[in-house]
């Protein structure tokens, strides 16, 4: 991998890459209370959870979409406390990562975060936590309507950032994702153990 001063511009995914994947004791507890057992929740979880990160259907929509494909009516108190647990199941933080993006920052590369996520999600972030004011540059699937590995998302990105394709460097840990940043002249690194990437861009 090149070295970290190859590149002006490091681009982060979020769920996966600066949170720890949503917890299966998470999902668990969303199935309880949707009354749907485990197995089958989670495939309807992420059927269309990219309709959803697109903006496409609104958490209510979502989520009433999963009940009803699985025989179930969700009442909307039942929908708000899934949505509470599912944005609140993305906000466990790796803070090693946001301890290199202050290091990127203070060395001059411009960083950015770049994710599929929900309007919802987005917005519980941005009202609890000062995580996104941490970036030079944010690219939220819901505000551009359009998500990973579509290019118009990253383009939206890297222009907001502001560095040249061929100097900006990519971190998701779906390889369809870094594939679709590959293809606009991105570096993508496929993020599969933190402590390897911090240990090849740290070097």
């Amino acid at each position: 991998m090149a070295p970290v001063k190859t590149f002006d511009g490091y681009i982060f995914d979020y769920g996966g890459v600066l949170v720890h994947n949503q917890a299966e004791a998470e999902l668990a507890r969303m199935a309880e209370l949707a009354g749907i057992a485990l197995e089958p929740f989670a495939e309807l979880y992420w059927a269309k959870r990219l309709d959803y990160d697109r903006g496409d259907l609104s958490g209510l929509e979502y989520w009433a979409s999963i009940g009803l494909t699985a025989g179930k009516t969700l009442a909307p108190a039942v929908i708000e406390g899934l949505i509470e647990i599912d944005n609140v199941s993305w906000m466990n933080f790796d803070e090693p990562m946001w301890q290199w993006i202050e290091e990127l920052r203070s060395a001059g590369k411009r960083v950015a975060m770049l994710s599929n996520m929900p309007i919802d999600m987005g917005l519980a972030l941005k009202a609890r936590t000062d995580r996104m004011q941490r970036f030079d540059q944010v690219t939220l699937s819901y505000e551009v309507r359009s998500v990973k590995p579509e290019a118009p998302i990253y383009e939206h990105c890297l222009e907001g950032l502001g560095t040249e394709a061929a100097r900006t460097v990519f971190f998701d840990d779906r390889i369809a994702n870094v594939q679709g940043a590959e293809m606009l002249g991105i570096q993508g690194v496929e993020f599969l153990n933190r402590d390897k990437v911090l240990g090849l861009f740290r070097s």
